[in-house]
């Protein structure tokens, strides 16, 4: 059985859209794909109708790409107002030979967060601490043996109107959700290492109208908060100081300026039109100035949250996301943070881009999530599978399809 996975990151900007498939150890992308985001702002849906068909262009580039039709995907809910709660449960096992299965580590799940919930909050998931096979700590308890299992672990809600409105935009794509998570989850997985898994840390992840910052205690999610900046007030910040139309100016941050005014061309000019209509000459130290200054408030407001949701020391920070392909990121962010920290950037052959780190970190969570719950899962049938391995069957597919129509219709007639 191929391990085919598919993830729907939903931004602000952009909505992310991969497939990889699981093989030795290894994701490898399938297709990937960026569709611009319409009915969305700050993450959150505003227009169903609109995501809806954002949605359904991406996944119909996909299918398009790989010559199969997705039905499954996983899928990130919005982290405002996201809870953590460290939650515990035991179950005794009922099976004659005390094995532990499946159904087992599910049960200790749901065990540990029933009626634990705020009214208005939906879990997205528990992350599993650890398990406890007759007390003593256990990673991976299917296939082991014992008379009780119990569980240590955080469970993540968030408010049911930020879930439903994802699910509902999903399924009006025609589509199935497979599981939800949140980008702090994501994120982690794509970043992390052996290093980062016996540490105290955080990641922030620099958006175009938000920043999550996520901290994490040995590889575990412990809590997340999103600050209302990105890369959209730095654009915002330009065109209002040049009078200049938002476009122009999103083009000058990526194109022309810098994060530091240390490393910039002084006779470097950018012509453009204002909103006059008149050309005007842009030189890069005004230019980097302005980006610098909002770059610096994100950077110092993302420390502060990190202390805000951690009393511990923290060991690193990661920094990912679009903002960190400006210019001379890394030296505003050595200056503001310390040279301690990593500025990730991805390198995954097929997504090459920071803008991709939680779509694929997303498959990889799923992925040890059903490790962790000892199943075996793919996201394509067994039809769509043997597509993949053998594209010219489709015309003997379609072929069949319209046999088996024209012989429907036939036999009604004849009936």
């Amino acid at each position: 059985m191929k391990k085919i996975y598919t993830a729907i990151d939903i931004g602000s900007d952009t909505i992310k859209f991969v497939v990889g498939e699981y093989y030795k150890d290894k994701v490898n992308i399938l297709a990937s794909h960026e569709e611009k985001a319409k009915g969305i702002r700050k993450g959150l849906i505003v227009d169903p109708n609109l995501a809806i068909n954002s949605i359904k262009d991406g996944i119909k580039e996909l299918n398009n790409s790989l010559g199969i039709n997705i039905k499954k995907v996983i899928v990130n809910i919005p982290d405002y107002n996201a809870k953590f709660m460290f939650v515990t449960g035991e179950v005794d096992i009922i099976d004659e030979d005390e094995l532990i299965t499946t159904d087992d580590v599910n049960k200790v799940i749901k065990t540990c967060v029933y009626a634990k919930l705020a009214q208005e909050y939906e879990l997205i998931t528990v992350v599993p601490l650890t398990f406890l096979i007759d007390d003593s700590p256990e990673k991976e308890p299917v296939g082991k043996t014992g008379k009780k299992l119990g569980i240590k672990g955080i469970s993540i809600s968030a408010p049911k109107k930020n879930i439903y409105s994802v699910l509902s935009v999903i399924e009006g794509a025609g589509l199935e959700v497979v599981d939800i998570t949140i980008s702090g989850l994501g994120d982690y997985f794509e970043v992390r290492n052996n290093t980062l898994d016996k540490k105290v840390g955080a990641i922030i992840n620099l958006g175009h109208e938000t920043t999550n910052v996520s901290v994490y205690n040995k590889g575990k999610l412990m809590n997340t908060e999103t600050i209302q900046l990105g890369g959209t007030n730095i654009d915002k910040d330009l065109a209002y100081m040049f009078n200049i139309n938002i476009f122009d100016a999103r083009t000058i941050k990526e194109k022309f300026a810098s994060s530091h005014k240390r490393f910039i061309a002084l006779n470097d000019v950018y012509e453009v039109k204002n909103t006059a209509g008149e050309i005007i000459k842009l030189n890069q130290i005004e230019v980097t100035e302005i980006v610098m200054d909002r770059l610096a408030e994100i950077l110092e407001l993302a420390r502060k949250q990190i202390l805000l949701l951690t009393k511990q020391n923290i060991s690193y920070i990661v920094i990912t996301g679009g903002l960190t392909e400006i210019r001379a990121f890394k030296n505003l962010v050595y200056e503001i943070l310390g040279k301690d920290v990593i500025i990730f950037n991805e390198d995954t052959l097929g997504i090459r881009d920071n803008k991709y780190i939680t779509s694929i970190g997303m498959i990889k969570y799923f992925i040890d999530k059903m490790e962790t719950r000892g199943r075996e899962y793919t996201m394509i049938e067994k039809e769509e599978e043997d597509l993949l391995i053998n594209p010219n069957n489709k015309n003997k597919k379609d072929k069949i399809a319209i046999s088996k129509l024209f012989g429907n219709f036939i036999g009604t007639k004849e009936d």
